[in-house]
């Protein structure tokens, strides 16, 4: 185990293609940027773990070796220690932990996930464990999804372990394949509307799998990963219910994706075809799973109108924040996010999780 102080990076995410994917058992493309969670930590003499959130002003200790009760719901540090005591993995001395982060609380770019993926490789560090990433990409799910009961699917967390732009196939034996394409001028646009992530993500699953229980009635060989859109959409016209919706929805999503799969396996891909799959995948957000707000398409709009290729809203939607992509125009689009009353961020495409040894916590 070790003694020596040390510094854990895990990045925020966008989804590129495939938003309301993931957790229904569809092929996501998601790209961590290089917005995140940072966490320090230095070791103490005694058993006790202190953790001090420096952007929230809180405070948190506990003792190792005991399996800890959650404060609240989403207490996801502390879950990760959860995890990791019933992997037997136990410290074995205190440690003194400071997290901050520069990602928007609630804005859909998956800040919860950036911190469990973070407080994963963080007791798996000080326990001496090294996982392989599909192991952390698994006790990070679980420390964030499965021990609150929630409905989120792994593509947040394969995105913050692994780094850059990669496609997520969610069949049952789930593949990563890292994606070569460099993609520059991307703009988070912060709308500052916050929302309840986990709420939103638990009615639209829900609500998707009461869609494909309609359409099965009909299409008794329905399968959500093959079955031609065109069948759904002939049931969506003679019974326009909003579950139908946004399964339908789900699959143009799924076709979306798999078109975007193509593209982004250039290194140089098309830049117009990916602005126009990205305002593709928002009308479909937009009109078929009513995700957006006024304020963000006000955004959209005035980033469009200022040279973005394409823009689509982030995470489960409802508020949060909105994507443009606009090679060359990254300075346009801010001023004009900023215009239509959201901050906004210049971001680049970011590595995986890491972990580096610092001589103190400055």
């Amino acid at each position: 185990m070790t003694n020596s102080p040390f510094k854990i990076h895990a990045p925020a995410r966008v989804c590129l293609f495939g938003e309301h994917s993931d957790y229904i058992g569809l092929d996501v493309i998601p790209a961590a940027i290089d917005l995140g969670i940072d966490i320090f930590a230095c070791p103490r003499e005694d058993d006790l773990i202190v953790v001090d959130y420096l952007d929230l002003g809180t405070h948190d200790e506990f003792t190792i070796g005991t399996l800890l009760e959650y404060r609240h719901n989403r207490d996801y540090l502390r879950s990760a220690f959860n995890v990791a005591f019933d992997n037997d993995l136990i410290p074995d001395h205190g440690w003194h932990i400071e997290v901050k982060g520069d990602v928007p609380i609630a804005g859909g770019l998956s800040s919860s996930s950036a911190l469990t993926v973070a407080s994963t490789l963080l007791v798996n560090h000080i326990c001496g464990s090294k996982p392989q990433q599909e192991d952390l990409v698994r006790m990070a799910f679980e420390a964030e999804v499965e021990r609150f009961g929630e409905s989120g699917g792994m593509m947040d967390h394969y995105a913050s372990i692994y780094g850059g732009i990669i496609h997520v196939s969610m069949e049952s034996d789930r593949k990563v394949t890292r994606l070569p394409a460099e993609i520059d001028g991307l703009v988070i646009g912060d709308s500052q509307q916050k929302k309840d992530t986990v709420e939103d993500l638990r009615k639209m699953r829900k609500a998707i799998e009461a869609g494909y229980a309609h359409i099965r009635s009909k299409i008794p060989d329905f399968n959500r990963r093959t079955t031609l859109v065109e069948r759904v959409y002939d049931i969506h016209c003679a019974l326009p219910d909003s579950e139908v919706m946004m399964a339908e929805g789900s699959l143009r999503n799924r076709n979306l994706t798999a078109r975007a799969l193509d593209l982004l396996s250039e290194r140089h891909p098309d830049e117009k075809a990916i602005g126009n799959l990205l305002n593709k995948q928002h009308s479909i957000l937009r009109y078929l799973f009513a995700r957006s707000t006024p304020k963000i398409d006000m955004m959209i709009d005035s980033a469009l109108k200022a040279g973005a290729l394409g823009c689509k809203i982030n995470g489960s939607g409802g508020g949060g924040t909105m994507l443009a992509y606009a090679p060359n125009k990254e300075e346009e689009v801010s001023e004009a996010i900023r215009s239509a009353g959201g901050i906004p961020y210049k971001v680049k495409i970011g590595q995986g999780a890491s972990l580096a040894i610092i001589e103190k916590i400055s």
